[in-house]
């Protein structure tokens, strides 16, 4: 997994290969208070930064994730470290080639029984 943030104005990548099994259950944790009834957003926010730095053993701080990392495309960055990398999700890309493929199928189904 890698992450890129900016650092005094230079991007700078970390990467983490070796990821602990207690992390894995600390995003666990994490993804069931983002789907709990009582979530805040700032708090979910807070705890999925706290993981990231967790996860890449402190190479960086939560301020430096904090002021480093695009706002723009931040809830992709969390998905692909968090949810993919972690916990084993499907990437962003295989779903979106997934959803196409379901689509050609109805498609191919719904002309075949149009014959």
């Amino acid at each position: 997994m890698e992450i890129t943030l900016k650092i005094d104005g230079k991007e700078k990548t970390f990467t983490q290969e070796f990821v602990p099994m207690k992390i894995h259950r600390k995003a666990l944790e994490v993804e069931k208070y983002a789907k709990s009834e009582d979530m805040d957003e700032v708090e979910l926010l807070d705890r999925r930064e706290n993981l990231l730095v967790e996860i890449f053993d402190k190479q960086f701080t939560k301020e430096q994730l904090e002021d480093g990392l695009n706002a723009i495309n931040h809830e992709k960055v969390f998905y692909n470290i968090i949810g993919v990398g972690v916990l084993g999700y499907v990437s962003i890309e295989d779903k979106e080639d997934m959803g196409k493929f379901l689509t050609e199928l109805q498609e191919n189904v719904s002309q075949s029984t149009k014959k």
